[in-house]
């Protein structure tokens, strides 16, 4: 039995973060659309850790936080790797460190050569430019007026500067914009992030806020999302609802999709498969281990599942510049009032950094046809060999030592893993198998490799000399490729851009969960809009490319409405039936 209509809605939004919130702003943005979004966490938007760039280190492991890590894994010497997801409004865009990329138009390509036709670079670059605020202007590549401001940080770290006349010395080629496709990416440069006015510029601040006093849009925070009802009978299933758990009082809620309407799936490439196989879809084997009723056999849910691995080479400082002096006293946790007040009144200083937007893209070997390697310089020392574990010392408090690091991503992975289940319970975390290091060719242990060996050129070059101490991280006992290689297996740590654990695909691929539409196979009325539906990760951070697969989506789905408004009812019947 159906609730009455005022639970109806035209589109149930599952997740509110960086694909949730374009999609909310876009499908209400007609009065006439009744839309909903459900999102575990809350909203922090006002949140000074999420406002200032440099506090992000303050949300790691926190309630804002989903906490994942990956089980030991044998290949990274019995380690396991912890994953960052935002949860809350906006979602990982409030939590990661900001960087804008879109990878390369041959990325796009690549897409439509494994099946996502429609999702080729000329295809996606309006959707780029329809969500940009480039404050440089615009061009053939960038736009004004969108929500998403995009720009330099207002601050540059002596180290920095040092940074890029060593690349230069080195002979690699300087760039003032990673995304202009009618260049190389290789090279190096500055690198543009989401930010306005040295304040943080997420999706729920931008889209979301743009939102503000729609009576037809519905957001409720603290809805830990259970289940999708699937109705219907071999190939004939749709979602006719969604079943979620208040996380305030543990109550259990049931919403109706309206007649005609959509569910969209925005829980990222960990949750959105997570759910999928909650609810019956996915790999028939896998659903019946925990007893779950099988709707629908895809046995490409929750596989596929990509990160940037990344390991990194660090040095101690002889001068305290580096950008953790500056925030903190002396390295320590007391606060620097010189730079609360440069971010309060000037939108600047070191407070508007997460220390990593400089760096480059580089190819480890001649034969690459892109590059495989993205360097992020960080101007500060790390206080562990894994990058993550620096930025939550950080986060609570430990005392910096001066020095400076160079993260190294293998941007253009071989290695792909699964998300899977641990048990029925929605409550429960899912697994993530195989993340890192598991492509048989090893491909990215060569390109961590190579790169560790590029980065000590780079650190050790004359420009550093006078900030240069000791190597900390690998240190200089660390020399032949095999010490190399296990430093890299007993330090791969996320990058934090999870990706493809429900990909589009071409109707003969059994792996494909999504058609180039979005939409789930052989299942009415229910799209994946978010990270999982990448065919692969891009080269570059991944909220640029997430947010742009919202805007597209919204087109889509739009059409699809405006389609079926102007089919017959005759017609309409037939496609039903």
């Amino acid at each position: 039995m159906r609730s009455p209509a005022a639970e109806e809605y035209d589109y149930i939004i599952l997740g509110g973060g960086t694909a949730g919130c374009v999609l909310a702003n876009r499908l209400s943005a007609d009065s006439s659309n009744r839309v909903l979004v459900l999102e575990a966490g809350g909203d922090s938007t006002g949140d000074m850790r999420v406002k200032v760039p440099a506090a992000v280190v303050k949300l790691f492991k926190t309630d804002c936080d989903w906490d994942f890590e990956t089980p030991t894994d044998a290949r990274l010497n019995g380690n396991a790797v912890y994953i960052c997801r935002g949860k809350m409004l906006g979602g990982s865009s409030c939590t990661n460190v900001m960087l804008y990329h879109r990878g390369t138009a041959a990325d796009y390509d690549s897409w439509e050569a494994a099946g996502a036709r429609g999702w080729g670079p000329k295809d996606v670059l309006p959707y780029y430019l329809k969500c940009e605020d480039y404050q440089d202007g615009p061009s053939q590549y960038h736009a004004t007026g969108g929500p998403i401001s995009v720009q330099e940080v207002p601050y540059q770290n002596p180290l920095s500067r040092t940074f890029l006349k060593a690349a230069g010395a080195l002979g690699f080629r300087k760039t003032s914009d990673f995304n202009d496709w009618s260049a190389p990416q290789d090279g190096f440069g500055r690198y543009k992030v989401t930010q306005l006015n040295g304040v943080r510029c997420s999706a729920a601040s931008s889209y979301l806020a743009e939102t503000k006093g729609r009576s037809n849009l519905d957001v409720r925070t603290g809805a830990h999302i259970t289940r999708l009802a699937v109705d219907g009978v071999g190939d004939s299933l749709s979602i006719s609802g969604v079943e979620y758990i208040s996380e305030v009082d543990g109550s259990a809620h049931t919403v109706q999709l309206a007649s005609g309407g959509e569910t969209i799936l925005c829980a990222g490439a960990v949750q959105t498969p997570q759910l999928l196989m909650l609810s019956g879809i996915g790999p028939r084997a896998h659903l019946e281990e925990f007893g779950i009723t099988v709707r629908k056999d895809l046995p490409g849910v929750g596989e596929g599942l990509q990160d940037h691995p990344a390991v990194l080479v660090s040095f101690d400082g002889t001068k305290r510049i580096s950008v953790t002096d500056k925030i903190g006293l002396f390295g320590s946790k007391i606060p620097n009032p010189l730079a609360l007040i440069q971010w309060k009144f000037q939108g600047s200083g070191p407070l508007t950094s997460v220390a990593c937007d400089h760096g480059g893209f580089f190819r480890t070997s001649a034969d690459k046809p892109q590059a495989d390697l993205q360097i992020r310089f960080v101007a500060a020392r790390a206080m562990s060999k894994s990058g993550m574990s620096t930025l939550t010392k950080m986060g609570g408090g430990s005392r910096m030592r001066p020095g400076f690091t160079a993260q190294l991503l293998a941007c253009r992975p071989k290695s792909q893993g699964r998300v899977r289940l641990q048990s029925d319970d929605p409550l429960a975390k899912p697994l993530l198998e195989d993340l890192y290091l598991s492509a048989p060719s090893e491909d990215d242990i060569a390109t961590l490799r190579e790169g560790i060996k590029m980065a000590r050129k780079l650190l050790r070059s004359s420009e550093f000399n006078e900030y240069r101490a000791a190597e900390a991280y690998p240190g200089e006992e660390v020399r032949s490729d095999e010490q190399i290689e296990q430093y890299i297996r007993d330090s791969v740590h996320s990058a934090n851009a999870l990706t493809s654990s429900c990909r589009m695909g071409a109707a003969d691929d059994p792996m494909a969960v999504l058609d180039s539409q979005l939409r789930v196979r052989g299942v009415q009325a229910l799209r994946v809009c978010d990270a999982s539906a990448m065919p692969h990760i891009i080269g570059g951070q991944t909220c640029a490319p997430t947010i742009m697969i919202a805007e597209k989506a919204a087109d889509l789905i739009l059409g699809a409405k405006a389609e079926h408004a102007n089919t017959a009812p005759e017609q309409q019947f037939a496609a039903a039936v």
